[in-house]
């Protein structure tokens, strides 16, 4: 089961939040009112079109409410446990490689944290003989 970075508790899920933001395009009647205000006619609108459609998903931890800083394709492999997010204080680095909890896995991004640690992606390594002869040559 995957487990979250900072409270380090088990979970199978995690807490989505959805942004998304439309741009739409609108034609229609303008003209000035008695008031000599732009009133808009409401009954002449020609066209209502979606333009663009830009949105972003936070994902967070549902034990400690940490935010989880993967995108939906990382998600999907740290909830299959392909992909761990480690602190880099808790690992053994060396060329690229990471040794954690007796395994070896390689590096494939390295987030800043707060004060001086790294968040480290770890990616499960899936050749155990791979693995074996990594951990064997580098730690």
């Amino acid at each position: 089961m995957a487990f979250c970075p900072f409270c380090k508790q088990e979970i199978n899920e995690v807490t989505a939040v959805y942004r998304e933001v439309r741009h739409v395009e609108v034609t229609a009647k303008v003209r000035l009112d008695s008031n000599h205000n732009l009133s808009y006619n409401e009954e002449g609108v020609e066209t209502l079109e979606v333009i663009d459609v830009e949105g972003d998903e936070e994902y967070s931890c549902p034990k400690c409410g940490e935010t989880l800083p993967l995108n939906s394709e990382e998600l999907e492999l740290f909830l299959e446990e392909k992909l761990l997010l480690v602190k880099e204080s808790e690992v053994e680095v060396k060329d690229g490689f990471a040794s954690f909890k007796g395994k070896v896995y390689k590096i494939c991004k390295q987030l800043p944290l707060k004060g001086d640690d790294d968040l480290l992606f770890l990616e499960v390594l899936s050749d155990e003989v791979v693995e074996a002869i990594l951990a064997a040559n580098l730690f």
